[in-house]
């Protein structure tokens, strides 16, 4: 496993910290209280991923992009190298894998931590699952090759 540090969550409580490494297929969960690694999630790798080799992944990235739930029970994970994301369960790390479209990029929450937004950058478009329901609810054309996403809040003024 790299020692590079990608994309990261937090739980509600600031005890543990989720987080992916550059060639992992899956994320880490860290015990801040206890200092050490408490469990691996491992996620499936593509045939398409498994005939690569290491160097040959976009931004030596095999998953890139983690977000949590608002109420910190499920995560999202971008499969950057499978092109998918997955809605991970906290307590027992099982998952629902949504195929997405080339290259999966990142992950983020919407603000009220009910839905997980994940650019799909070599599709243009922005995947939007819930986490109540584990599923894809809308994909929006975003234009060329989405990246990172933030949530913001935006006054109404600011638009005519």
């Amino acid at each position: 496993m790299s020692a590079a540090v990608r994309p990261m969550a937090l739980s509600p409580d600031e005890r543990f910290l989720y987080f992916q490494v550059s060639f992992f297929h899956g994320f880490v969960e860290y015990d801040l209280e206890e200092d050490r690694v408490t469990r691996l999630a491992h996620l499936p790798v593509s045939e398409e991923a498994q005939a690569l080799r290491r160097d040959q992944y976009i931004l030596d990235s095999a998953h890139h992009g983690l977000a949590m739930s608002g109420d910190g029970t499920k995560l999202c994970v971008a499969g950057t190298m499978s092109n998918y994301a997955a809605i991970v369960s906290r307590e027992t790390l099982r998952y629902r894998i949504h195929p997405l479209g080339a290259r999966t990029y990142w992950a983020t929450s919407s603000a009220d931590g009910n839905y997980c937004y994940v650019s799909v950058a070599g599709d243009d478009t922005v995947s939007v699952i819930s986490y109540a329901t584990e599923q894809e609810v809308a994909r929006i054309p975003v234009g060329d090759h989405p990246q990172r996403a933030r949530t913001a809040k935006l006054a109404a003024s600011l638009f005519p």
